[in-house]
């Protein structure tokens, strides 16, 4: 790639401005502004947020819901009395406070929403019984909808029979009702075992449009076979801002049930909700799947390739994520820190030899380097 970073994202916004993704896209759904009916149409009440059924469940889902990575009372609140009725939940996020601002933000709303639990710790301990049951009761509920099974690059891990021991055993009891998977790393691997095993319900992996080609086989069998897709990690901040100018182009794909996105803000969930109501035209959407591709060329897509290539077993994938994602996409420098510290120190920043391998291995030609000693200069 020839040039500086400063140039291929001036030639970028250049192509904005003439033409690659339409004027409609860039002042209208970016900037969240609603657009102005023909003057033969009345002027009608903005509809609540649209429903879309997550695969062979019985769950009518709205297609953007909310993640809770930092969660805070108000803005669940808001979201939910704004018609979002899908929440994604984990204990381990911000050390646990999560799980309280979820529980205050749904107290007696309950029975309108529908929540879906990562599974953190292992399911195999023999306390993970005991530790379900302690979120249920920190959720202030006796279920969730889906329990989500969080596996990376171990597509092997993903069909162990326990797994689904695990899920069998609480379904029974009544503490969950349907299975899905997490992943952001090895993602495409560890999808096309879930699909596989005719377990999963849904699948929840990081996607971003510049990942849309790329995942057209699973968005075929998914829709062949069923199966939920949720969205997550969606926004690229280098491409769309602030803004949420690709809700609309992401819904396009009838294969995506819902967009889950942690939201800073009551500000922030109006603007994706009305972006998730506003128009976009087919040529449009291409556009935007265009120039999401070439912005996203030289960084990570979270595929795991470069951790499973590590000759020293480095979590590469979460040392990239922990800089390029969080702090350089994200500007959420405390979530990247707790993904960080969250590294064992035998697989983190401190243990790479710079032999490169990941680098040569690396289908995007991400400096995968670069990141790890910024990662370890940032929060070591």
């Amino acid at each position: 790639m020839k040039g500086t970073r400063r140039e291929f994202l001036g030639q970028s916004a250049r192509m904005i401005a003439t033409g690659i993704v339409g004027s409609t896209v860039v002042n209208n759904l970016a900037n969240g502004a609603e657009p102005t009916p023909p003057a033969t149409q009345p002027t009608q009440a903005k509809p609540p947020v649209a429903l879309r059924t997550l695969g062979r469940t019985d769950l009518n889902v709205s297609v953007v819901s909310l993640g809770t990575a930092n969660a805070s009372e108000p803005v669940v609140r808001y979201a939910v009395e704004h018609g979002v009725n899908f929440i994604h939940i984990a204990d381990d996020y911000m050390g646990g406070k999560s799980l309280v601002e979820v529980s205050k933000g749904i107290k007696g709303k309950r029975d309108k929403l529908l929540l879906g639990l990562k599974t953190t710790w292992k399911w195999m301990d023999p306390r993970a019984d005991v530790i379900l049951d302690r979120d249920l009761r920190k959720l202030g509920t006796d279920h969730v909808d889906v329990i989500f099974f969080h596996f990376h690059n171990t597509p092997e891990m993903v069909g162990d029979p326990r797994v689904k021991e695990a899920f069998d055993r609480w379904k029974k009891a009544g503490k969950v009702r349907y299975m899905g998977l997490t992943t952001h790393g090895g993602m495409k691997a560890c999808m096309e075992a879930a699909i596989k095993t005719g377990w999963y319900d849904c699948l929840m992996p990081i996607y971003n449009l510049s990942m849309r080609y790329e995942y057209k086989s699973i968005f075929n069998a998914c829709e062949k076979n069923k199966i939920g897709f949720i969205a997550m990690k969606t926004m690229s901040r280098r491409i769309f801002g602030e803004h949420f100018g690709y809700v609309p182009a992401m819904l396009r794909d009838s294969a995506v049930t819902t967009i889950c996105k942690t939201l800073p803000s009551l500000a922030a969930v109006k603007k994706i909700i009305d972006a998730a109501k506003a128009p976009v035209s087919d040529r449009d959407a291409e556009r935007m799947v265009e120039l999401a591709a070439r912005m996203d060329f030289g960084r990570c897509r979270m595929c795991g390739t470069c951790t499973g290539v590590c000759p020293n077993g480095l979590a590469v994938n979460d040392l990239v994520r922990s800089v390029d994602y969080y702090v350089d996409t994200m500007g959420e420098y405390d979530m990247g820190k707790e993904v960080f510290d969250g590294i064992d120190r035998s697989r983190s920043a401190g243990v790479c030899r710079d032999c490169g391998q990941c680098e040569r291995a690396c289908p995007n030609r991400v400096p995968i380097r670069h990141f790890i000693r910024r990662a370890g200069d940032m929060f070591a």
